[in-house]
């Protein structure tokens, strides 16, 4: 009878060890004595519980709770964080194609594929908005490189969503076109809601303003827009292009934006591109408008390019006021 004790304690032991280190896989229940069955039992509803749970919260956050042994609470703290809004490109007329059961399959293969971008940099996944994500860096896991991160994760993202256009889980449906914005700001981030249902997000002006970047991609005809201060952060590492001047649409000031073109060692040809249209702007800027379009005259392939040209021969046919100061008010979300 000892021994057997002995024996079903040392599996309780063992069992308790390894939620100690979050790990909730689950377990056969091998107990000689019904009471420690019981335990070995109850042990493993709580794991289940406990997997159910990190689908719906961040896993960095679980693990934090688990650790400290305490409940959540509502409120939050400020903290500098790096953000990434996604939406997809005609979503809505694929989805007008598909019946429910497809359109879910196909949307479920596609969040796997965004979020399988964003947790290989350690992200976290905030929220899905329909075909859109919410993401963010540096909470509940602190990383001081949270730009660089969020950098990466938004190519990450496209070569994950491109891998799975080319796998037989597309065949037959058409690629989409994700855009992005990035965003690096001071916002509140905590335990918002009600007492009994917290949802764990950020809260902010910055929000807003990656949200609104993301937006803007489609105005200029690129996959990725950055804000000058995930810039100033990550630009050692990435290769980007100054785009415009934008005042969003329901701010007053203005931002510089930036699009991320890849990795700064594999950018090369890109970046030569981006140094012809960033001297048209340069023009643009300082009212040289016959310069600035015989410049992107020559990029009739790059859709920022025919922005910016279009806009050039606007001021040529109407000079603007002279306290204009090339700030691009977006209309806009």
């Amino acid at each position: 009878m000892l021994g057997r004790l002995r024996s079903s304690l040392g599996r309780v032991v063992a069992a308790t060890g390894r939620m100690r280190a979050f790990d909730f896989a689950a377990a056969p229940i091998d107990a000689s004595l019904r009471e420690m069955a019981e335990v070995l039992d109850g042990m493993e509803r709580a794991k289940t519980s406990m997997r159910a749970l990190v689908k719906y919260v961040p896993i960095d956050l679980v693990r934090e709770l688990f650790q400290s042994n305490r409940e959540p609470e509502l409120g939050g703290e400020l903290l500098e964080i790096s953000l990434l809004f996604s939406d997809i490109e005609g979503f809505t007329t694929l989805s007008e194609r598909l019946d429910p059961d497809t359109l879910a399959r196909v949307l479920g293969h596609y969040l796997a594929a965004m979020t399988s971008g964003v947790r290989a940099t350690n992200g976290t996944v905030d929220k899905f908005i329909g075909d859109s994500v919410m993401a963010f860096w540096n909470a509940p896991s602190r990383c001081p490189d949270h730009a660089s991160r969020a950098c990466r994760a938004a190519l990450s993202c496209m070569q994950m969503t491109r891998a799975l256009y080319a796998s037989p889980l597309w065949t037959g449906l058409p690629p989409l076109f994700t855009r992005f914005g990035l965003h690096r700001a001071t916002v509140m981030v905590g335990n918002f809601g009600a007492p009994e249902r917290l949802s764990y997000t950020a809260l902010g002006d910055g929000v807003n303003l990656a949200s609104r970047l993301e937006g803007l991609c489609k105005l200029y005809g690129v996959a990725v827009l950055a804000s000058e201060a995930i810039v100033a952060q990550a630009g050692e590492e990435f290769a980007f292009r100054f785009i415009d001047r934008v005042a969003v649409k329901g701010k007053t000031e203005s931002v510089r934006v930036y699009e991320l073109l890849g990795l700064r060692a594999e950018s090369g040809a890109a970046l030569l591109r981006a140094g012809l249209y960033e001297q048209a702007l340069e023009a643009y800027f300082a009212r040289d408008f016959s310069k600035a379009l015989s410049i992107v005259g020559t990029l009739t392939d790059d859709p920022a390019s025919r922005v910016l040209a279009a806009r050039c021969a606007a001021m040529l046919a109407s000079p603007p006021p002279p306290d204009w100061n090339g700030v691009y008010v977006a209309t806009d979300k």
